[in-house]
């Protein structure tokens, strides 16, 4: 299993990489583009932000939240989720094969026409949309979402229903940058102000009302 989040970022990266590298491509063997012949990929670039926008809200049926809200909670999750280096194994070998296949498709269509490569940076509108969508579910029912098969012996789940999981968001790791931050934290709760009187001449100075 994989975090929602992670694996739009993930889709979103590789359209995004393999887009940019392509126009770069194409640009080198053609020639820089005129500004005419952009009109058409970026009015498409502004339909896909726009169609990002509308699948996150209520307004299609094939919107996120339906799913978000249809997400099972996993009992046990020490038991049904997999390791993280296994998750990114996951992610790391299906979107590597994704990332060969585009770049170099993208890349042969680009050095035909630049604005092929456009096309990538389409394509990486809806995923981007959805992965900030999904966070800011997450951080609002403080739970993370995942995303995947599990063991129908360790965790049942009803027939018909989307493979999308919820867990309890897990605390902060008690790392050394992270115990320093709590430490100047405490500290600066302790820090009591100091009052201000004036002197005789005039003057402000700082008293310690300790």
């Amino acid at each position: 299993m994989v975090r929602f989040v992670h694996k739009q970022l993930a889709y979103a990266s590789v359209c995004v990489v393999t887009g940019l590298i392509a126009l770069a491509v194409g640009i080198a063997v053609n020639g820089p583009v005129r500004l005419p012949g952009w009109w058409f990929p970026l009015a498409m670039l502004g339909w896909g932000i726009v169609w990002g926008l509308l699948s996150t809200t209520r307004l299609l049926k094939e919107g996120d939240l339906p799913l978000f809200r249809a997400a099972v909670p996993i009992a046990d999750s020490a038991t049904v989720l997999s390791a993280p280096a296994q998750s990114r194994r996951t992610l790391l070998k299906f979107y590597g094969t994704m990332f060969g296949f585009w770049i170099v498709v993208a890349t042969v269509l680009a050095a035909f026409e630049p604005l092929a490569a456009v096309f990538n940076l389409f394509w990486a509108v809806d995923p981007l949309m959805r992965a900030e969508r999904a966070a800011r579910w997450e951080r609002r029912r403080g739970v993370l979402l995942w995303q995947g098969d599990v063991d129908q012996e360790a965790q049942p789940v009803p027939a018909g229903q989307p493979p999308v999981f919820t867990t309890p968001r897990r605390r902060a790791p008690n790392t050394f940058w992270a115990r320093v931050g709590n430490q100047a934290r405490r500290s600066a709760t302790k820090v009591r102000p100091a009052t201000v009187q004036r002197s005789a001449s005039g003057t402000s100075q700082p008293v310690d009302r300790a």
